[in-house]
């Protein structure tokens, strides 16, 4: 089941019956939300939690060469400009210590791997920090898909939109199997479209039939449904996941390392090019789309309506 929520630029995913993954985000969200009295809009009286606590928790064992990555931002990982800055500041860290060959991620929050995209960073926001937090998309993406270590998805909750293309980033999925929990690229439930580098990331993963089908629909896939396509490559107990995914590292890691890196890059090399060859383009086009007066009524038009809700 699912239903409309604009908290996580994706049409959020319910963990239980009638309740979503972001009902905490929504909750907070409404005390935010006030009425200007200028142009009948919704004005955020507070964008967003300046908490100094770190987002990201990583373990490195040192003895294995393998990093855990842990997302720890309360209460769904929505993927904001500052989460996404501290994300890749650790990945850099880890890919430039050569010690380090795999990097398995997940999340410390119940029910939820990441939420996706945070909606606060593209609502009513100028249009120099909406480029600012698109490169920052970028950039999550271009470090994890071509990434030198063996990258894991311990995918241990919900995982639309953003929190699907971190996923697929990964050279391999483990994902929970529970029937509440979701995975997809579903952005266009909301009336956005994902980027070409989305899209290619996908049909990368599950093929071109498949991703038309899922992008066109903003389908959202249960675990099973999930493995069946090949959006993740294995299913297991929740209470399991993070075990397996570091099982199932040392044998990504019993190959030579120079040997994977350079058959990664030879099957993901013209996906990033074209990105990094467009980059600019992208963040224009992202911009243009994200700031036009349509889109912001209709996200206006959402969080009041989440906002009525409450009340």
């Amino acid at each position: 089941m699912y239903f409309f929520c604009t908290v996580c630029v994706c049409v959020c995913v319910c963990v239980c019956a009638r309740v979503c993954v972001c009902a905490r985000v929504c909750t907070g969200l409404f005390s935010q939300l006030s009425s200007c009295s200028s142009h009948g809009r919704v004005c955020v009286t507070q964008r967003r939690n300046n908490s100094t606590s770190p987002k990201i928790k990583v373990d490195f064992d040192q003895s294995t060469g393998v990093a855990v990555m842990h997302m720890q931002s309360p209460p769904v990982n929505s993927l904001s400009l500052d989460f996404l800055t501290e994300l890749c500041i650790n990945l850099e860290k880890l890919e430039m210590d050569k010690s380090c060959r795999g990097l398995i991620i997940t999340s410390s929050l119940p029910k939820v791997f990441s939420a996706g995209l945070d909606i606060m960073e593209m609502y009513g926001t100028s249009p120099e920090r909406c480029g600012e937090f698109w490169k920052a998309v970028q950039e999550m993406w271009l470090k994890l898909y071509s990434s030198n270590m063996v990258t894991i998805a311990a995918i241990n909750g919900s995982s639309p939109a953003g929190g699907c293309l971190m996923s697929l980033t990964c050279d391999y999925r483990i994902m929970a199997d529970n029937p509440r929990y979701s995975i997809g690229l579903n952005e266009t439930q909301l009336g956005i479209v994902a980027p070409f580098w989305f899209k290619d990331t996908m049909i990368n993963t599950v093929g071109h039939r498949t991703t038309e089908m899922a992008l066109e629909l903003g389908l959202l896939f249960s675990s099973s449904e999930a493995l069946k396509i090949g959006l993740v490559d294995q299913l297991v107990p929740e209470d399991q996941v993070l075990t397996t995914a570091t099982q199932t590292m040392s044998k990504w890691l019993a190959i030579p390392d120079h040997a994977r890196q350079i058959t990664k890059s030879m099957m993901r090399k013209p996906t990033i090019d074209k990105l990094t060859s467009n980059r600019e383009a992208d963040i224009q086009n992202f911009v243009s789309f994200i700031t036009k007066d349509s889109i912001q009524k209709s996200l206006r038009v959402y969080l009041e309506m989440l906002k009525k809700r409450k009340g």
